[in-house]
């Protein structure tokens, strides 16, 4: 179990950084969704970042994403050998019907901040393997 929380975070950390931003203000949070509301039309993702510790205890912090109708939503999942971009084993890209992700899901929000306000242009999900489904 603790290799888990050691190896998924580095992995999404990995994935969100990895690969340019398309616009300078789009950034990418990775974490875990403690909560979805299509009803508040949000999520909140913990996640690690920026890395704070205190009283020799790694702190996490909570981020409010708005979700709007062209917030983009994708499962990644590992190609089974060479993946459309010419790697073995890349992460790719399926449709996910909105807002089918729950608590304890990994996540890789891109958002952009309006006035203050985080949007969320693309949520990819994410299922380390050995995860229940």
């Amino acid at each position: 179990m603790l290799r888990r929380s050691i190896v998924v975070p580095t992995v999404l950390a990995w994935l969100a950084w990895s690969a340019p931003a398309a616009g300078a203000e789009e950034r990418r949070y990775p974490g875990r969704v403690i909560t979805a509301a299509e009803s508040a039309g949000a999520i909140v993702v913990e996640g690690m970042g920026p890395w704070q510790v205190k009283n020799g205890v790694t702190q996490v912090e909570h981020r409010r994403f708005v979700v709007t109708s062209s917030t983009e939503w994708v499962k990644l999942e590992r190609a089974p050998g060479i993946a459309p971009s010419g790697w073995t084993r890349d992460f790719v890209e399926e449709a996910l019907p909105r807002w089918q992700v729950k608590p304890g899901d990994w996540v890789i929000v891109t958002f952009e901040s309006t006035a203050g306000r985080p949007t969320a242009l693309k949520i990819q999900r994410w299922e380390p393997p050995g995860a229940e489904p």
